[in-house]
């Protein structure tokens, strides 16, 4: 059975065309079938920063809508106009030359070209890391024995911290996972954060979940080095948060377990706020 063809392009942030320098953003898939283009291009711009430094953001959010909205909305007969449209464009946002490829479900085919080319931004991998922390509770068979869904409010900074999991071991264990990426800012920024948080859980207390903790379940990239993690960790311990790798999640689980049997009551069904 001879599949449809399809070509595909990538969506690159290019800041100086004379330099034929960029990094890939986005990916448009053209259907021959469809006669159109789908489009999936990055929410956030982490990438850019990582490669280019500081940009006007605005301006590179406005023209990745731009490029978005052009594609999705046009039909290209052949993939002669598709060539002629990329060909055409001159600004920091520019598609590679088409290359040709079997398309079997085009909706499919585009979400598994992007995870390998591109990369899912920060709001999906958060997403993934949650799915999996979840996988991994309930092979383990402790879901009945956390609270999910717990939403506690700071009143002193009037913030509200959001973790998809909590448990009572002494201290109410708000359990939030943490994708740490080879990126130094966004690891110094990631572990700054849950730093702040978890001190702020630590001093006070919460009116139906006593005194608090706050557990990072932590998600290293591959190419995150050991001293980097063991960084990490310190400077989490320093602010009374506890960090567990999702390599070495046993006694995390172990203590969920040992918790459930010395609290033998049924976890608390508290308001996300306590009022």
């Amino acid at each position: 059975m001879n599949h449809p063809k399809g070509y595909y392009s990538l969506i690159q942030f290019c800041p100086d065309l004379s330099r034929l320098e960029g990094v890939n953003i986005g990916l448009a898939l053209y259907s021959l079938s469809e006669k159109r283009v789908l489009v999936q291009i990055t929410r956030d711009n982490h990438r850019i920063r990582r490669f280019f430094g500081n940009q006007d953001w605005r301006l590179i959010n406005r023209g990745k809508t731009s490029i978005r909205n052009q594609l999705a909305s046009q039909q290209f007969p052949g993939i002669e106009e598709f060539e002629a449209y990329i060909s055409k464009r001159a600004n920091f946002i520019q598609l590679t030359a088409p290359r040709a490829m079997r398309i079997t479900d085009p909706r499919t085919d585009i979400n598994e070209l992007y995870d390998r080319l591109v990369g899912r931004d920060h709001v999906e991998r958060k997403r993934r890391i949650n799915g999996d922390l979840t996988k991994r509770l309930s092979e383990a068979g402790v879901m009945d024995m956390v609270e999910k869904s717990v939403d506690v409010e700071i009143p002193e900074v009037k913030k509200s911290i959001r973790v998809p999991y909590g448990y009572q071991n002494g201290r109410f264990n708000l359990i939030s996972p943490v994708q740490f990426d080879a990126d130094p800012e966004m690891i110094i920024g990631k572990t700054g954060k849950s730093a702040i948080e978890g001190q702020l859980l630590y001093k006070n207390r919460h009116p139906a979940f006593g005194e608090m903790q706050l557990v990072v379940v932590a998600g290293f990239d591959p190419q995150v080095e050991a001293s980097t993690q063991d960084f990490v960790k310190r400077t989490l311990q320093e602010h009374n948060v506890e960090l567990y790798s999702f390599e070495n999640l046993g006694p995390l689980l172990n203590d969920i377990r040992r918790s459930a049997k010395a609290h033998s009551s049924a976890p608390q069904k508290a308001s996300a706020t306590g009022n």
